[in-house]
């Protein structure tokens, strides 16, 4: 009986960074009207059409660029031969601050929007 396949960190890292880059894609182009599901989830966007869109369109572009950085990073880990066995947890642990520096880009920009 064959255990659960485990995924390598490079291919989790890239799948990440598609997955958040397709996820992107409708909110910088405005497909997404305000909704409780799926967008960037500030009060401030929920403030005004306006602002729901600015936001969303802001946080989109930051989201893209981590997209790209985390994919970045797992093309990185894979192309390396033999890395060090901390290596591809390093990657993967690189990708928190990455995350917590676009959320804290995309929240700055909404605390515009609310004076």
């Amino acid at each position: 009986m064959p255990g659960i396949p485990i995924l390598s960190p490079d291919l989790v890292l890239i799948g990440l960074g598609l997955l958040v880059g397709v996820l992107s894609i409708p909110l910088l182009l405005g497909w997404v009207p305000r909704n409780r599901f799926y967008g960037v989830r500030v009060p401030a966007a929920f403030a005004s059409e306006e602002n729901w869109y600015a936001i969303n369109a802001f946080g989109a572009r930051r989201l893209l660029l981590f997209a790209v950085a985390v994919s970045l990073l797992g093309v990185l880990c894979r192309s390396l031969v033999d890395p060090p066995f901390w290596l591809p947890i390093a990657c993967l642990v690189a990708v928190l601050p990455l995350l917590l520096l676009t959320v804290r880009s995309i929240t700055r920009f909404a605390a515009k929007f609310t004076r």
